[in-house]
Formats: C-alpha cells, sequence, structure tokens
C-alpha cells in the first residue's frame, strides 16, 4: 500500500507505525504533508495575519508568553486565534482539506469534525518565547462539564518554517497521555484575566522524559488533548518559527462546547475556570 502524499490528489496516507506512535506516545512526526506551493499559498495569508494587515479584534489577537496590554513590538510569541472566521476567504484552505483526511484514520470509528484554528509565530532571537508545559484539556471543559465520553483530539501543527531545539520546536512527555488524567495547571500569569496562558510542572527526576519534535517546513505534528507538551524559546536571531495549528474533535465535543458558549475564543468569558466538574 502507497504512504504518504497520493501525487495529484489532496491525501495522504499514515503507516501503522505513524498511527501507533500517536496513541502510544501522543504524539507524533509526519513529514511532507503539504507541498511548497501549497505551503507558500498559506504563508502568503499567514503573513497578513502577522502583520495586522486582516484585523483579529481583542484578546484573539495576543502574546501567549505575556500578559495582555503587551505593546506588540515587545510580543515574543504571536498568537492569532481562529483566523478563519475573521478572514472567511481562509476557510477550506488545503491544510484543512488534506488534514480532514488524515484524522480519519487515526480515529476512525469517530465523526471528527474541527473545532478551531491558531497562528502562532515565535519571533527570532525571543529567548522568552517559551510556550509553558500544558495539557490542551487544561484549556477546555472537561468530559464531565460537556457530559460526553469521549474527548479524543487530534491537533495538527503545520510548519511554515523548519523547527528545531534552537528556534523553539515542540517538546513533549511522551506516554503522558495514557493516563488521561489531568495534572494540575496554573495561570503563567497572576490571573486569566492577566493573560491567557496556563502551565504545569514537569519533573525528569520523577519519571517526566522530555522528547523533542523538530518538524521540516510542510510537515506536521499531531498530538493529543491529554499529551503534556510546550516548547521552549527562539534562540535564533535571524530565524521565526510560524505554525499553523487545526484541532478536530468528535462532533458529539464540539457540539457541547458550543452549547456552553463556548468557542475557543479569547474575547469570551467561557474558559477552563468556569465550570467545575458539574459544570456549576
Amino acid at each position: 500500500m502507497t504512504h504518504g502524499r497520493i501525487p495529484g490528489t489532496e491525501d495522504y496516507i499514515l503507516t501503522e507505525e505513524q498511527i501507533r506512535t500517536f496513541h502510544e506516545d501522543g504524539c507524533v512526526t509526519v513529514p511532507d504533508v503539504l507541498t511548497e506551493e501549497e505551503v507558500t499559498s498559506i504563508e502568503t495569508v499567514f503573513n497578513q495575519f502577522l502583520n495586522r494587515e486582516i484585523h483579529v479584534p481583542g484578546k484573539d489577537f495576543c502574546d501567549m508568553s505575556k500578559p495582555f496590554g503587551i505593546p506588540f513590538e515587545e510580543w515574543s510569541i504571536v498568537n492569532c486565534m481562529l483566523p478563519t472566521r475573521y478572514h472567511p476567504p481562509f476557510q477550506n484552505n488545503i491544510f484543512e482539506r488534506v488534514t480532514s483526511n488524515i484524522v480519519k484514520q487515526i480515529h476512525p470509528q469517530l465523526e471528527m469534525v474541527k473545532d478551531y484554528d491558531q497562528l502562532l509565530n515565535k519571533r527570532p532571537g525571543k529567548s522568552d518565547a517559551v510556550f509553558a508545559w500544558h495539557q490542551d484539556m487544561g484549556y477546555w471543559p472537561s468530559a464531565q462539564v460537556l457530559g460526553v465520553e469521549e474527548t479524543a483530539t487530534c491537533t495538527f501543527s503545520l510548519a511554515i518554517d523548519d523547527s528545531s531545539e534552537e528556534n523553539g520546536c515542540l517538546r513533549y512527555v511522551p506516554g503522558s497521555q495514557k493516563s488521561k488524567q489531568l495534572r494540575e495547571h496554573a495561570p503563567l500569569a497572576n490571573s486569566r484575566e492577566e493573560g491567557h496562558a496556563l502551565k504545569l510542572e514537569v519533573d525528569e527526576s520523577k519519571g517526566d522524559v522530555i522528547k523533542l519534535a523538530p518538524c521540516k517546513r510542510g510537515s506536521i505534528t499531531i498530538h493529543d488533548e491529554f499529551v503534556v507538551h510546550g516548547s521552549s524559546g527562539n534562540t535564533c536571531p535571524d530565524r521565526q518559527r510560524r505554525t499553523y495549528v487545526l484541532a478536530y474533535h468528535p462532533k458529539t465535543v464540539v457540539d457541547a462546547e458550543r452549547k456552553l458558549g463556548f468557542d475557543h475564543s479569547h474575547n469570551t468569558n467561557v474558559n477552563w475556570d468556569t465550570f467545575d466538574d458539574k459544570g456549576e
């Protein structure tokens, strides 16, 4: 059977080993998902957001490594939430179309649909462009709150630039997702009102093994909702690290989120700490 991108199509076929690695480690790197021409088409729109040629209101355009209110010139991680909401022509782009095929191979038994998208850029020479250790479920309402049994997630991160340890590639704790337990998170700033980001502690002395996931332009990483992950700062003086994030959930999860008013926008007041485990 042919694996990889099928020439002349929008189909990408994963290997059995790639699917196994995702479920075993909670994260897998998949090479050469988009062509150079396809990445360039996305890059053009991506840069329009970064240059503020496309307006993104309020806290949906922020620095994910610092409190709100820092002058734009001082940002280290430029974060743009929900780009396809704020620029509808970007909807159904090639990244969406290819990943909608891939996600069916990872969770064939579930109806997986797009939940949200996000653009991130670690500016050059920003050693403080650190994405704190976290689990994605720390940011989202729990299964108990949503009233669902399955929260399976595939978060696809497309490398617009080659990512390496030097410019702050993804790092994660393999297998940390297996318990499906949420570790204790705390706001990166003093409170969620001051900054959106969360953090948790990773302790190698207690068995946490850290693995890097460098990724070439046009390739992707895929991670699940409970794997502990983050990234270090960008120490390269002349290299940025742009990443396009696209997350899929079961339709039951997305429907339940929207019913609660949770849409992944930083401009709403419906966040992880809005509810207790009973949704109250």
